[in-house]
């Protein structure tokens, strides 16, 4: 089992959002680890103090020689291009990033003897709109080449030969989450909210999505790592919420009655994501701890004490 006690891990997109939450928790727990990230999408403010930042493209064959520097014991992948609509206008650089880029990961793991590979695939882009909760044993129907190029580079995984976890995470959201950004739903609106302005949902606000707390995540990730058989499991809550739902929720826990403006629906978006989370939770080493209320009263109480923190 891999547990802390001064192994090495590299995580890549470790400065970004959901990998920075990653990073610290694998800093906590005792883990050497050092990331690589093009900062392209992340911040070097997000890393805690000491961890080494390597600023390089994941697609880089340079990315070798690091690998062999770091005889790292475990690999965790979660850079990525994220935006569907962006996958939608330029596929090519998105099969660049997403599969060309997993692709050279894998190469640099298999070739630096790295023990066990997780790899951050897409819950709701790979299955696509699902009339009941899709499990591990749904058939994938992705709508973007965000989730073909995805769903491919799972199979990249699949074939490497290492020990390896796919975790396919639900709408992941928390503190540090920009907004304004593809999945990025619930920081936009409780950006909005916290600044007195109207929100804007593309399409009715029916579009129904789990929503999984970072924390929670991260807590998958330490779960994958220390499984010693390969496999894919969904990370979600197993919760449902539709948009317009989500929009009422965020406005209760800022105290404020949104106001909502609506436009067409964007290109290559899911409109009904539901994921069981049932495999993974029988593992007997992870469980969603934060309902969708009490992830969204730490992501306002996170907000909070960073606008105090600004202004002192």
């Amino acid at each position: 089992m891999q547990t802390g006690n001064d192994r090495t891990v590299v995580v890549t997109g470790g400065a970004g959002f959901i990998g920075s939450h990653i990073v610290a928790m694998l800093v906590r727990e005792g883990w050497r680890v050092t990331v690589v990230d093009d900062l392209s999408g992340g911040d070097r403010a997000n890393l805690p103090t000491g961890v080494p930042l390597i600023i390089r493209d994941i697609a880089d064959p340079a990315l070798l020689p690091v690998f062999g520097e770091g005889a790292f014991d475990a690999v965790i992948h979660c850079a990525a291009q994220t935006s569907v609509p962006h996958s939608v206008a330029d596929p090519a650089y998105d099969r660049q990033v997403n599969l060309g880029g997993t692709e050279n990961i894998v190469h640099c793991a298999k070739e630096t003897g790295v023990g066990r590979f997780v790899f951050f695939s897409s819950g709701g882009a790979v299955y696509g709109d699902t009339t009941a909760r899709a499990d591990e044993m749904t058939l994938p129907a992705p709508l973007s080449p965000y989730g073909v190029h995805k769903l491919a580079a799972e199979g990249y995984v699949a074939l490497s030969g290492l020990s390896y976890a796919i975790l396919r995470p639900a709408n992941v959201y928390g503190p540090r989450q920009r907004a304004g950004t593809d999945g990025g739903v619930i920081a936009t609106f409780v950006d909005r909210l916290a600044r007195g302005e109207s929100l804007h949902i593309n399409g009715d606000g029916e579009q129904v999505r789990d929503f999984v707390y970072v924390a929670d995540v991260a807590a998958a990730v330490r779960a994958a790592l220390s499984w010693n058989h390969s496999g894919l499991w969904n990370v979600a809550s197993g919760a449902e919420t539709t948009v317009n739902d989500l929009a009422r929720q965020v406005g209760e826990a800022l105290g404020v009655v949104p106001t909502v403006a609506y436009g067409p629906a964007r290109a290559g978006d899911v409109r009904i994501s539901r994921l069981s989370n049932e495999r993974i939770t029988r593992q007997g080493r992870w469980r969603p701890e934060y309902t969708l209320a009490q992830g969204l009263a730490a992501m306002v109480a996170a907000r909070a004490a960073a606008d105090v923190k600004v202004a002192d």
